[in-house]
């Protein structure tokens, strides 16, 4: 259960360090591209600084290139997406992957306890709360960002069932290296790479390193570890705690406030987290799996 805490703890920072950065003048291109070009070698380092255990299978490369693609898809429809639609109806509708992840997982074989039922209940309930203007969000031309905020959703759905079979057994570490570098080069194929802007000052480059360690590094690396120890559907409820985590965040550091609703709307999905541990599972792999 903590693999998907520490990466919705990681993935929860990174607002903060993006509202640090296009304060300082850089505009989201930029913060995307300099983001893996600083995460992948720091991954790679600590990658290949650890020895692979005996007992892990060999990660299916090109395929994990291309379930690299999919984070960087995913961070692309939510760019465009939050330019139709307020952030709080944005996080709600995105935070449906949960139950996608179930539903499609029926199909696949996958299929969740009672109390992982009671749990995604109570997961979407929270979401709902912890949102501060989910009422006013579909005002105006909404729904481009209402399709593009699903087609995240879904995206990310795809991810958690995608790496938990494809990774099963690998080396976290190494198979989160490669999923990063695949995003790494879906985002040069698609950016123009000649004209990033190098950063000037010393605390934009702080705010990068930062956003490519605690927000980039160690959520791809415990969501991959997560999602093989739990499984997909449970390590998808697990990371709900993100919601609440950013706007604790924004509390502490930003100066934001949170509605005694918002507060009550964190219970649940903590509850949600309580729920799932009344029943333990077995993992979906049994064998161990290497670090």
């Amino acid at each position: 259960m903590i693999y998907p805490v520490l990466a919705a703890t990681g993935y929860a920072f990174l607002p903060i360090f993006t509202k640090n950065l296009l304060a300082s003048g850089m505009d989201p291109i930029d913060l995307v591209a300099w983001r893996y070009l600083i995460a992948v070698p720091i991954f790679w380092g600590i990658a290949l600084s650890r020895p692979v255990a005996p007992l892990s299978r060999p990660i299916p490369r090109r395929r994990v290139l291309v379930l690299g693609t999919l984070l960087a898809l995913a961070g692309i429809t939510a760019f465009v997406g939050l330019q139709f639609l307020n952030a709080g109806t944005y996080v709600v509708l995105f935070y449906t992957y949960p139950t996608m992840v179930a539903l499609i997982g029926l199909f696949m074989g996958e299929r969740l306890s009672l109390t992982g039922y009671i749990a995604l209940a109570l997961t979407g309930v929270g979401i709902v709360l912890s949102a501060p203007d989910f009422s006013s969000g579909f005002s105006g031309e909404a729904l481009p960002g209402v399709i593009l905020a699903l087609v995240n959703a879904l995206i990310v759905a795809i991810y958690f069932l995608w790496s938990g079979r494809m990774l099963r057994g690998t080396s976290s570490l190494r198979g989160g290296a490669w999923t990063v570098t695949g995003t790494l080069l879906f985002m040069l194929a698609v950016a123009p790479f000649g004209g990033i802007t190098v950063p000037a000052e010393p605390s934009a480059w702080l705010n990068l390193v930062l956003l490519a360690t605690v927000s980039t590094v160690l959520p791809v690396f415990a969501l991959n570890a997560g999602i093989q120890r739990l499984g997909a559907a449970r390590a998808s409820i697990v990371s709900t705690f993100e919601p609440l985590m950013t706007a604790t965040l924004a509390m502490i550091f930003l100066g934001e406030q949170m509605a005694a609703v918002q507060w009550i709307g964190g219970l649940c999905i903590v509850a949600s987290v309580i729920v799932l541990q009344l029943r333990r599972q077995p993992a979906p792999d049994a064998e161990i799996i290497p670090a």
